[in-house]
C-alpha cells in the first residue's frame, strides 16, 4: 500500500476521534450547565422552605408574623397544603429525570441530587414551574399572615380568608411600574409586573409593557421575556385570552378589582370570572336579586359607568350634529350616508352590560351563582379553598 495511502487513513482516524472528544465534551459542559440550574432552583426551593420554618425556630421572627404560629388558621393550612404537593411533585420530577453518565444507581446519603441527574431543557422548565409555584404561595400567604397580625383571618371583614392573599380584592385596577429590563433582569421585571396585573389580556400586557420600557431595546427584551414566560408554562393564556400566573387555579380564584377611577384598566379588561366574583359578593348568603338588579349593583360596585357617561355622550353627539347642520348640503349628505343616526360617539353602555352578561354567566356556568326556581340570582357556592395556588 502507498505510504500517502496509509497516512490519508491514520489522518482520518486522528480527526475522527479528535471529532468524536470535541463532541463528547461539548455534551458533557452542556450537562453540567443543566446541572448547575437544577441546583439553583433547588436552592430557590429550599429557601422558601427555611422561609417558612424559621418562625418555629425563632422568637423575634415569631413576633413580627404570629400568625404562622397558628397551624389552625386557614391562610397557613393552605401554604402547607401547597408545599407539601410541590414536595410530592418535585420527587416524582427527579424520578423521572434520566441519571448523569456513571450513576446509574441513586445513592441516599448523596445530598447533591444535580450531579447525579441529567436533567432536559423541558425537566428544568418543569422543576422552576414548581418552584415560582411555591414561592407565589409563600408571597401571598406571608403578606396575608402579616396583615392579620394577632387576628385570626376569621375575625378580619373578608368574605373568606382566601382574599387576604391578594391584596388587590376590592380596589382598582391599576397597572404597576416596570423594573429593570436588561438581558439579565427582563424576564424577572416582566414577571413582577404581571404577578400585580393579572388577569389581563395578551394585548393590553404587551402594550402596557412597551409604555413602561425605557426604549425599543428594552421594549424588544420584555416581549421576548413575556413570550418565554408563556412558552415555559409560567404563564398561560384562558380561552377568553386573559394571562394568568401558571401557579394559579382559576376555578378557585375569588378576587375582584374594580375599574372605575383611578383604575388604569376599563371593564372591557376584566376577565368574565372577575365579573362573576364580584357578582358572588354582592350576594351574601340568604339574599337573591333579579338579574337587573344584581347587574345594576354590579355596575355601581365595579365602577362600570361607561368612561365618560351616556348623558355627555349625547351631549357630544347633538354638538357634532349642529356642526354637520352648517355645512354645505352635499357634505352633509355624505356624512349622513356614513353616520345615519347622527351617532357620532357610541354609547359605551350595551358594550359595558355585555361584559356584565358575560360575567354572569360565567358565574353560573362555574357554579358561583345560581338560578332559582323564581328567576332570581343567588350564591350556589358557599366558600372557597384555603388558597387559589396549584
Amino acid at each position: 500500500m502507498e505510504f500517502w495511502v496509509i497516512m490519508l487513513i491514520v489522518l482520518a482516524i486522528v480527526a475522527g476521534v479528535g471529532g468524536w472528544a470535541g463532541v463528547a465534551a461539548l455534551q458533557r459542559q452542556q450537562l453540567t450547565g443543566r446541572q448547575q440550574r437544577w441546583r439553583e432552583l433547588e436552592r430557590r426551593f429550599h429557601r422558601v422552605t427555611l422561609d417558612a420554618e424559621r418562625y418555629d425556630r425563632s422568637p423575634g421572627d415569631a413576633l413580627e408574623a404570629p400568625g404562622w404560629l397558628d397551624r389552625s388558621s386557614p391562610v397557613v393550612r393552605g401554604f402547607s397544603g401547597t408545599l407539601k404537593r410541590a414536595a410530592r411533585d418535585r420527587y416524582e420530577l427527579e424520578q423521572s429525570v434520566d441519571p448523569a453518565p456513571g450513576k446509574r444507581g441513586r445513592d441516599p446519603g448523596d445530598r447533591d441530587t444535580a450531579s447525579r441527574l441529567a436533567p432536559t431543557e423541558k425537566d428544568l422548565e418543569s422543576l422552576e414551574l414548581l418552584v415560582e409555584r411555591v414561592e407565589d404561595a409563600y408571597r401571598d400567604a406571608d403578606r396575608a399572615v402579616r396583615t392579620t397580625g394577632w387576628s385570626t383571618p376569621g375575625t378580619l371583614q373578608v368574605p373568606h380568608p382566601q382574599f387576604l392573599l391578594d391584596p388587590r380584592w376590592g380596589r382598582a385596577a391599576v397597572l404597576p411600574r416596570l423594573g429593570s429590563v436588561t438581558a439579565g433582569t427582563a424576564e424577572r421585571s416582566v414577571k413582577d409586573f404581571l404577578d400585580s396585573a393579572y388577569p389581563l389580556r395578551r394585548e393590553k400586557a404587551l402594550k402596557a409593557l412597551r409604555e413602561r420600557a425605557q426604549g425599543p431595546a428594552a421594549a424588544n427584551r420584555a416581549q421576548k421575556a413575556l413570550e418565554k414566560l408563556m412558552a415555559t408554562r409560567r404563564y398561560t393564556l384562558d380561552r377568553h385570552g386573559f394571562l394568568w400566573p401558571g401557579s394559579t387555579e382559576v376555578e378557585h380564584w375569588g378576587v375582584y378589582r374594580t375599574f372605575g377611577r383611578p383604575a388604569d384598566l376599563s371593564l372591557d379588561d376584566a376577565p368574565p370570572v372577575e365579573i362573576a366574583n364580584a357578582l358572588w359578593s354582592l350576594l351574601p348568603d340568604g339574599r337573591s336579586l333579579t338579574e337587573e338588579q344584581l347587574l345594576e349593583e354590579a355596575r355601581t360596585l365595579l365602577g362600570a359607568n361607561g368612561g365618560i357617561g351616556v348623558g355627555i355622550t349625547q351631549s357630544l353627539n347633538e354638538g357634532i350634529v349642529r356642526g354637520v347642520q352648517s355645512l354645505p348640503e352635499n357634505v352633509q349628505k355624505v356624512i349622513h350616508d356614513v353616520v345615519p343616526h347622527g351617532t357620532f360617539i357610541p354609547s359605551p353602555k350595551p358594550r359595558l352590560d355585555q361584559r356584565l352578561h358575560e360575567g354572569l354567566l360565567e358565574g353560573l356556568l362555574t357554579g358561583r351563582l345560581q338560578r332559582s326556581a323564581d328567576g332570581r340570582i343567588c350564591r350556589l357556592r358557599a366558600a372557597w379553598p384555603s388558597t387559589y395556588r396549584r
